[in-house]
């Protein structure tokens, strides 16, 4: 069975229990949830043919070169990722091994330092970037250029409308 094939039997599951309730939340949700992860994992096999660890090495790379010539802190750069600066440190430890991330000491705060990245850094993540652009290209090869326009921008508003509900302690609930 396809990963497409089990989401409508999920979604058709529940609406054969539950004929009298508005499930059409419920396709788009499970089909959201389940098309991040395809991306994921598309991306992430993307990233280690690359020659990157995980995805999330190149999620830094990426960062730290879009940022240049400014510095970041490796918390600018875990808040930036949605990620914990303790698990940020073995990866940044582990960028810096390779020789890809340089840690340099802060100008203006002898305790804090700054990341850039390497020139074999910058190689490696143009290069995997150019990788990435023929993947995200192929994701919606099967779209029109209207179309593709037309979902970003619903994308843009699911996307602000999830980060209001991360925010609340019950997201299940309407403020009334």
């Amino acid at each position: 069975m396809t990963r497409v094939n089990f989401s409508r039997e999920t979604v058709d599951g529940w609406n054969r229990l539950r004929p009298d309730d508005d499930l059409l939340g419920l396709g788009v949700a499970h089909r959201l949830v389940w098309s991040g992860r395809l991306a994921e994992e598309v991306l992430e096999r993307t990233a280690i043919a690359c020659g990157l660890r995980r995805r999330g090495d190149y999620e830094v790379l990426a960062l730290l070169r879009r940022a240049e010539p400014e510095l970041l802190t490796p918390l600018q750069v875990a808040q930036q990722l949605l990620t914990s600066q303790s698990g940020m440190t073995g990866k940044l430890d582990r960028l810096e091994r390779q020789g890809l991330v340089q840690r340099t000491p802060d100008p203006e705060d002898r305790r804090a330092i700054r990341l850039g990245i390497t020139d074999a850094g910058r190689a490696l993540i143009d290069q995997a970037f150019t990788t990435c652009l023929s993947v995200y290209q192929a994701m919606l090869d099967e779209f029109t250029p209207t179309e593709v326009k037309d979902f970003e921008a619903l994308l843009e508003k699911l996307l602000t409308r999830l980060d209001q509900l991360s925010g609340l302690s019950q997201p299940w609930t309407r403020p009334g």
